[in-house]
């Protein structure tokens, strides 16, 4: 059970990362300088951006809690999830549209860490 809060943690962290960063770089849009210069300045006065960076670094502690008590080929199968967790969180909370192909992409993905992640009782 902690092997798998660990890995659903991880996770979590990873989609809530990448809407953030979404986020982050949708707000700074109307940038007072051009070029790199002014994204960059952008970058580092978004709150998202930081709340991104912050639910990363949380990532990355449950990530390598996670590798100390499962095996890595399962752990980076379970973290295909987040591929999935992001075409959901883009749809409800970003509003983007999502085409058949990515929820065919999204429903494949899920059968193949079902796949790689569950072990019936026999098999253990």
């Amino acid at each position: 059970m902690l092997t798998f809060l660990l890995l659903l943690g991880s996770v979590i962290c990873e989609v809530f990362g990448q809407i953030a960063f979404k986020l982050g770089l949708s707000h700074g849009s109307e940038h007072d300088e051009e070029g790199a210069r002014g994204f960059f300045r952008d970058l580092a006065g978004s709150p998202w951006i930081g709340v991104g960076v912050g639910a990363y670094a949380v990532e990355f502690v449950l990530w390598f809690a996670a590798l100390t008590v499962a095996p890595l080929s399962v752990a980076m199968a379970f973290a295909a999830l987040s591929y999935g967790g992001v075409v959901l969180a883009c749809r409800w909370f970003l509003h983007e549209a999502v085409g058949w192909r990515e929820w065919g992409a999204t429903a494949t993905i899920t059968v193949g860490v079902a796949m790689v992640c569950w072990q019936p009782l026999y098999l253990r």
